[in-house]
């Protein structure tokens, strides 16, 4: 069924659980994944049905497919569902600010990002027409990279000491891509209940733009001014104004608490 507007996928996955279907298939782009895993989520627990996932990369970020290997060709991408097997994956739940001011808690199979993250969504979606129709976001992280400053945020994780840095971005990742094949984290595991947290500190506008290749290829963990760290739950605050997006859509703002769900949606893979 084609989806007329932001939230619908969910609702039709919960129909489908409550039919007792056995696999849900969403097909489109991270954000219907994103949506049909929160739909297949009760309380941030698979449903007695516990359907599988299926994932057929149709829309304009396709980056949990690239983690999960499954082919960007339709025809290709149906012969992959039928032939694959099924695997229990990690599923992040997130206590965050939503973009109406108000605590919301939701679920992502993919990346968390906070920080330049955001901005990167927006100006992907407002690239030159001449770019293409669909959000470029070569373009959104090229142009939040010359004009996003760092935040002070304060951090911890798995509920140890808190740290206070200035950070561009801080990514919370299950899958290794975002942003069309950027790769983010590229040692991070979907099943390994833990997050690989990646923060970007605080580059100036040319050194940002100048690293923006070692992000594309996943060269960055080396740098200076980028931590890497791997944990269950990871606590973020701040005075200052951080976007996050999740799954490639903007949703909200720090505060956020974040925590992996070990093993809690069955996925269609190779």
């Amino acid at each position: 069924m084609m989806t007329e507007g932001m939230g619908q996928a969910t609702d039709l996955t919960r129909q489908a659980v409550s039919a007792g279907c056995e696999m849900v298939v969403a097909v489109g782009g991270d954000g219907t994944v994103n949506e049909v895993v929160n739909g297949l989520l009760q309380d941030g627990a698979p449903s007695s049905a516990d359907p599988a996932l299926g994932i057929i990369p149709l829309g304009s970020g396709c980056d949990l497919a690239r983690s999960l290997r499954i082919p960007k060709d339709g025809t290709a991408a149906i012969q992959h569902l039928e032939n694959a097997e099924t695997r229990r994956l990690d599923v992040g739940r997130v206590d965050f600010v939503n973009l109406e001011g108000r605590k919301q808690s939701r679920h992502f199979i993919n990346i968390a990002d906070l920080g330049a993250g955001g901005l990167v969504v927006q100006k992907a979606s407002r690239a030159p027409w001449i770019l293409g129709p669909r959000p470029n976001y070569a373009w959104g992280i090229l142009t939040a990279a010359a004009v996003y400053r760092a935040r002070r945020v304060k951090l911890s994780v798995d509920d140890g000491p808190t740290t206070e840095l200035p950070i561009r971005n801080t990514i919370i990742a299950n899958g290794r891509y975002f942003g069309r094949g950027f790769l983010a984290a590229p040692d991070a595991e979907m099943d390994d209940g833990l997050f690989d947290i990646v923060t970007v500190g605080d580059f100036g506008t040319f050194e940002g733009m100048w690293h923006v290749p070692k992000l594309r290829w996943g060269k960055h963990l080396g740098l200076k001014k980028v931590g890497h760290s791997r944990g269950r739950r990871v606590h973020v605050t701040t005075d200052e104004d951080v976007l996050l997006e999740m799954d490639g859509d903007l949703v909200g703002t720090l505060p956020a608490t974040f925590e992996i769900l070990p093993g809690a949606v069955k996925v269609k893979v190779s």
